[in-house]
């Protein structure tokens, strides 16, 4: 075989006796422990004098209680297939069904929301199989194509598969591995195999890998037994398998090419013809030519004469600016085909005269959710190349599209936030930095409305009153936008780099930044750097005198700020991984990466994971609008999260003999009676979230305490019982 692995592991660790470790000490030694297996960790640390529980303490989440309650999953569209009178787009992690009976005019039917950023779509008579990111794929029933129904699923790492009869051939995470899927409520595995491609065809009993440097061959006559046969070098960027024909494209260090090879043989491999200077992301092939939809350098779609396989030829070809196309589908009577055009959405292509093809129309355009602000149940959204979106969340459950201002073509757009009638977006393009300001009166169709220059793109926008603060790179800016039409710059101070979040406390400003800043803004004329903390903060939320952050070391933390000229650490939580942001609302904290992290915060010195959901991509922006968490999954869309009771370690509750604490009955589903102590004075019931829900007294000789929860919802609440000194805690449970 071509592939061998070999797997090292180099770990070393250096410790000063003579000193604390500092911070990003700390947090070096805990990311390189994370990758050595636990039980190798305390042995190690042992033999080494470090028997440190810092060290070897990893906090784990105790409870699943976040959950997603609504998607608006558009993003990106790169996927593309269809049966019939119905065609099939993958768009970030969701699939828009659509009828063709319009050939022109695509209209949306039905939609599934996947389960992370779509890889591939193959659809096999009345089943649909969706391939995901890190989530395996999915097999959907489409009998009724206005209602999809999950069916089954193949939980391995897909990043492509093709579907032969009752056969499913997939690719990704190191392994190539075929499943019988003739009940698709349970894929069965039949065998598995290592390797590494990242295009996979069959034809004849033999399936072809492709990645970027080989063409690996099996025999799967035998599905429970493949067997690898022959390779073929070169660069396999997307591949088409028909009798006895294998179409491919290559695409590397600026050679493109369009190729068909001659696999009648397997063991004897040979190229039939080629066409130079195309390739790219995409193929679809019917009996007379082959459709490649080309990214890179080369965008849009060529068409390719196959009547004779050793002579392809150029026939025609669109070539759009300004966006990548990634998939194409052109079903018979070949007059129209479709395009999954990346952030372009869909785009019909005109084929009537396959030498000039040309766009007939485009839809569903949608591209990376980087930002997002929620004002009077809409969700007002930044998407970095496709513009600005507004989203009716009257219904959480449901978002909708209202309305949309189209940036296509636009370089960047970073931040969004609104307010009643307008909307502020940052806006690069044509070499310039704007400000943007939108007439958002009717949601259903943002107009522009004014622009200011801006010194950078800014990375976020704080509105207050008439003021609009912005963090740009290299620059903190304030806006006068009193007349929203005729935003003015009033004042800016320099920065030392890039900027992220942006968040404001009365006259204080706090930028995630490198290091972590605070600026006074008690005039806005003349903002002024006050306090810096030495870490590159990349999200920040700050309540009262306490600034809780992301840091590009791994973690969150809370801040001191209490003192704006020096903030300092009161605890911190090593997450894995670099989050991008950080949202705040009582005793919680939502910090985002790859998962969002669900934090105690009722103690900012003692912070505690207490629970993750993870997402279908990766986190740009985490906004708290009660009750609900928005979050903008970047490719993935927006997720609406609803907290439910987070999950807190239950430890026992004991009296001063220690002795635990008689409370009956427990579970309840009204009065429950608790046995005291001599020396207890009060008594406090908290919810899960930390919030007071009742409180009182405890006469010196009173026995029993009885508490009353009919009123209250189902759940888990904490009896709270003080001492002279200290407290006890109990937890119990409302049925």
């Amino acid at each position: 075989m071509k592939k061998k692995i070999i797997l090292s592991l180099a770990f070393g660790l250096a410790v000063a006796a003579a000193r604390e470790p500092e911070f990003c000490e700390f947090r070096a030694v805990q990311e390189s422990l994370s990758r050595v297996h636990p039980r190798m960790r305390a042995s190690w640390l042992r033999e080494h004098g470090l028997d440190d529980s810092y060290y070897t303490t990893f906090h784990k989440p105790e409870s699943q209680g976040i959950r997603c309650i609504g998607r608006w999953p558009w993003g990106p569209s790169w996927e593309t297939c269809g049966q019939d009178s119905l065609l099939f787009l993958g768009s970030g992690s969701g699939v828009r069904i659509l009828s063709i009976t319009d050939s022109v005019h695509p209209r949306m039917i039905g939609q599934i929301n996947a389960r992370g950023l779509i890889n591939q779509l193959v659809v096999q008579d009345s089943l649909l199989f969706v391939a995901c990111s890190n989530w395996g794929a999915q097999v959907y029933s489409i009998s009724d194509p206005a209602n999809p129904r999950e069916l089954g699923s193949m939980d391995a790492v897909i990043g492509d598969l093709t579907v032969i009869d009752t056969l499913c051939y997939t690719l990704g995470g190191d392994s190539f591995r075929i499943y019988n899927v003739a009940n698709p409520n349970q894929p069965l595995q039949l065998s598995v195999l290592r390797d590494s491609g990242d295009v996979i065809a069959v034809t004849n009993g033999h399936a072809f890998s492709g990645d970027g440097s080989v063409l690996d061959v099996y025999d799967v006559r035998n599905p429970a037994s493949p067997q690898w046969v022959n390779s073929r070098a070169g660069c396999y960027s997307a591949i088409f398998a028909r009798n006895d024909l294998l179409f491919y494209m290559t695409s590397r260090s600026n050679s493109y090419v369009f190729a068909i090879l001659d696999v009648a043989d397997p063991l004897n491999i040979t190229l039939l013809g080629r066409v130079e200077g195309i390739g790219g992301a995409g193929i679809y092939v019917d009996d007379y030519f082959a459709y490649l939809s080309c990214s890179y350098d080369h965008h849009g779609l060529q068409v390719i004469d196959i009547t004779d396989s050793t002579r392809p030829q150029l026939r025609g070809s669109y070539n759009p600016e300004g966006t990548e196309e990634w998939d194409p589908y052109v079903p018979a009577p070949l007059s129209y085909g479709y395009l999954a055009a990346d952030y372009g959405g869909l785009v019909t292509i005109d084929l009537h005269n396959i030498n000039t093809p040309y766009e007939a129309w485009s839809g569903y355009k949608a591209h990376t959710a980087v930002d997002i602000c929620i004002d009077n149940a809409k969700a007002h959204v930044a998407e970095q190349c496709a513009g600005f979106r507004i989203l009716d969340i009257s219904d959480p459950t449901d978002p909708q599209t209202l309305g949309e201002y189209d940036t296509v073509g636009v370089l960047d757009v970073r931040s969004a936030v609104a307010r009643d009638s307008f909307a502020f977006i940052s806006y690069w393009g044509s070499r310039r930095r704007f400000l943007r300001v939108l007439d958002i009166s009717d949601p259903t169709n943002p107009v522009f409305a004014g622009e200011e220059s801006c010194f950078n793109v800014p990375e976020d926008w704080v509105l207050r009153d008439s003021l609009l603060y912005a963090a740009e790179a290299y620059r903190f800016q304030v806006f006068n936008v009193a007349r929203p039409r005729e935003p003015e710059l009033v004042g800016n101070c320099m920065l030392s780099g890039y900027s992220g979040d942006l968040d404001l406390v009365d006259t204080l400003a706090f930028l995630g930044h490198w290091p972590f800043l605070v600026v006074n803004i008690a005039s806005p004329s003349a903002p002024s750097i006050v306090g810096t903390w030495p870490a590159a903060v990349t999200g920040v939320d700050a309540v009262d005198t306490i600034a809780y952050v992301t840091c590009h070391d791994y973690c969150f933390a809370a801040l001191s700020v209490a003192d704006p000229t020096a903030p300092y650490l009161l605890d911190s939580l090593y997450l894995g991984i670099c989050p991008s942001d950080v949202a705040v609302h009582d005793t919680l904290a939502y910090a985002g990466d790859h998962v969002v992290h669900v934090i105690s915060i009722a103690d900012p010195a003692n912070l505690r994971l207490l629970e993750q959901w993870p997402s279908p991509g990766w986190i740009q922006r985490v906004v708290y609008a009660a009750p609900y968490l928005y979050v903008a999954c970047s490719d993935a869309g927006i997720c609406v999260l609803e907290t439910l009771q987070t999950g807190i370690e239950q430890k026992r509750g004991l009296s001063t003999t220690g002795r635990e604490l008689q409370i009956a009955p427990n579970p309840t589903r009204g009065r429950v009676a608790v046995t005291l102590g001599r020396e207890m004075c009060s008594w406090a019931v908290r919810d899960v979230a930390g919030r007071l829900v009742g409180s009182g007294a405890i006469r010196p000789a009173q026995e029993f305490l009885e508490l009353d929860f009919g009123g209250r919802p189902s759940g888990v609440y904490f009896l709270e019982l003080r001492l002279p000194v200290g407290k006890v805690r109990s937890k119990i449970v409302r049925q």
